[in-house]
C-alpha cells in the first residue's frame, strides 16, 4: 500500500523535507523503482555498481540491473544533452527482454497488461513524436546524462524527451538523490518511462482504462442535498465548472447534453447497474459523450495519454483529469481562458469527500497527510508533463 510504503521509507522529518522538493518539481510515483539505471554500455562502471549485490538465485539477470531502490548513488554529475528525436528502437539491442515490472524475488511475469517489446517501431515513433513527418519540424530533443552517459528506460530504449523543461526536471530528480537512490522520489522520470516503454508501444490498455473511469466517474456521484447539503455544496463548487469545461469546450457537446449524474446512494445504485437501457454497468452517459471522449483519448500522443491516465488513476475521475490536462495543453498553446496554471484546483476536486470527512472527524496523522501530499504531487506531475509536451510538440497548432 502506498501509505505503508511511505511510512516505512521516510520518517516524518524526512518526509517534510522531501515534500518541499517534490512539490517544486511536481512529481511522485511508485513505479519508479523499476527504472533502468544502466548507461549506454553494459561495460560501464555504473553498470557494475548496479549489478553487484544481487543474488542470481533470487533475481534474474534481466531484473537485477533494474532494481535501483536503496542502491548507493553511483554517479557524480548529472546533466542534459541534445539528442536525436526517437526514430526506432536500437537495432543492436533485444527489445524482447523480460519485463522490469516483474523484478521480484522470482523474476516471473507477474504483472498484467505490461508491454515487454516494441511490436511496431513506426507507430511507436509516431506516438512519441507526432510531428515526425513534418519537414518543417525543428523541435530539439534531449537526453539526461549521468557522468556523461545517457540513461535508458526499463526496456533499454533511448530515454529522449521533447522538452528541455522535462529533461531538466528529470535531471533534477537524479541530482537530488543523495547517498541512496529513492526511485519513489523520481516520478517525472517514471511518467516519461511509462510513455516511452508502455504507452507508445501499445496504448490500448491505457485508453480502455480511461474510458472505464468515465463510466464510473467519482465526480458524477453527488450527495443528496436533502441529506447533506454541506457536502453537496462543496461538490457543486468543485465539479460543476469542470463538467461544463469538458462537455462544451473539450468535447464540443450541445449545451443541453452533459454527463449522467447520480444524486444520493439509492439513485447511484439504480442508474449505474446493468439493465436494458444500460448495457454496461456504470453511469449511462449519453452515447455522443462517450463517443467523443473515446475519439479525443485515441487522438492523444503517448506523453499526454500517460499524463491523463495518471491523473485519472489518482482522482478516479475522467472529468477531473480531462479538465486538468485540457487546461494544461491550452496554456501551452496560449489559448486558455483561465489565468492560473496551478492545478491545485484539480487536487481539491479529486479530494472533496475525503477533505469533508477530515473536517468532520479530524485528520489521521501519518495517513491523511501522506495521502494529501501524494495526491497533490501526482496531479501536479501529470499537469507538468502535459503542459511541457504540448508546448514542444503541439506548437504548430496540432
Amino acid at each position: 500500500h502506498k501509505l505503508s510504503f511511505y511510512a516505512v521509507q521516510l520518517t516524518t522529518t524526512m518526509m517534510n523535507r522531501a515534500a518541499s522538493k517534490l512539490i517544486k518539481t511536481n512529481i511522485t510515483s511508485f513505479e519508479a523503482s523499476l527504472l533502468r539505471g544502466a548507461t549506454e554500455s553494459s561495460l560501464s562502471p555504473s553498470y557494475g555498481v548496479l549489478c553487484r549485490g544481487f543474488s542470481s538465485k533470487n533475481v534474474t539477470a534481466a531484473a537485477a540491473d533494474r532494481r535501483l531502490a536503496g542502491r548507493r548513488r553511483f554517479y557524480k554529475n548529472v546533466g542534459i544533452a541534445p539528442t536525436m528525436a526517437p526514430t526506432k528502437p536500437d537495432e543492436n539491442r533485444d527489445n524482447s527482454i523480460q519485463s522490469p515490472i516483474s523484478a521480484g524475488v522470482d523474476g516471473t511475469q507477474s504483472a498484467t497488461g505490461v508491454t515487454t517489446s516494441v511490436r511496431d517501431s513506426s507507430k511507436w515513433t509516431s506516438r512519441l513524436n507526432p510531428n515526425n513527418h513534418d519537414n518543417n519540424n525543428k523541435n530539439e530533443w534531449y537526453s539526461v546524462t549521468l557522468d556523461g552517459r545517457a540513461i535508458r528506460t526499463p526496456l533499454g530504449l533511448p530515454f529522449t524527451l521533447p522538452s528541455p523543461a522535462l529533461a531538466l526536471a528529470v535531471a533534477s530528480e537524479w541530482d537530488s538523490q543523495k547517498t541512496y537512490l529513492q526511485p519513489a522520489q523520481m516520478p517525472i522520470m517514471t511518467l516519461c518511462c511509462t510513455a516511452i516503454d508502455q504507452v507508445a508501444s501499445d496504448p490500448t490498455a491505457h485508453q480502455e482504462d480511461i474510458i472505464r473511469y468515465l463510466r464510473n466517474d467519482t465526480s458524477c456521484y453527488w450527495a443528496d442535498p436533502t441529506e447533506d447539503r454541506v457536502l453537496y455544496r462543496k461538490q457543486s463548487q468543485a465539479w460543476e465548472e469542470l463538467h461544463e469545461t469538458v462537455s462544451s469546450e473539450l468535447l464540443e457537446l450541445p449545451d443541453d447534453l452533459g454527463p449522467a449524474q447520480a444524486v444520493g446512494g439509492s439513485d447511484a445504485l439504480l442508474i449505474s447497474r446493468k439493465s436494458d437501457g444500460n448495457k454496461m454497468s456504470g453511469l449511462p452517459h449519453p452515447p455522443l459523450l462517450v463517443e467523443k471522449a473515446k475519439k479525443w483519448v485515441d487522438s492523444l500522443d503517448a506523453w499526454t495519454l500517460t499524463a491523463l491516465y495518471s491523473a485519472c488513476a489518482e482522482s478516479k475521475s475522467f472529468f477531473i483529469a480531462a479538465a486538468m490536462v485540457f487546461e494544461a495543453t491550452q496554456h501551452a498553446k496560449g489559448e486558455c481562458k483561465v489565468t492560473t496554471r496551478d492545478p491545485k484546483w484539480a487536487v481539491q476536486a479529486a479530494r472533496v469527500e475525503e477533505e469533508f470527512n477530515i473536517e468532520m472527524w479530524g485528520l489521521v496523522e501519518g495517513g491523511h497527510d501522506y495521502d494529501r501530499l501524494n495526491s497533490s504531487i501526482q496531479m501536479h506531475a501529470a499537469s507538468f508533463v502535459a503542459q511541457n509536451v504540448a508546448a514542444s510538440l503541439h506548437i504548430d497548432g496540432r
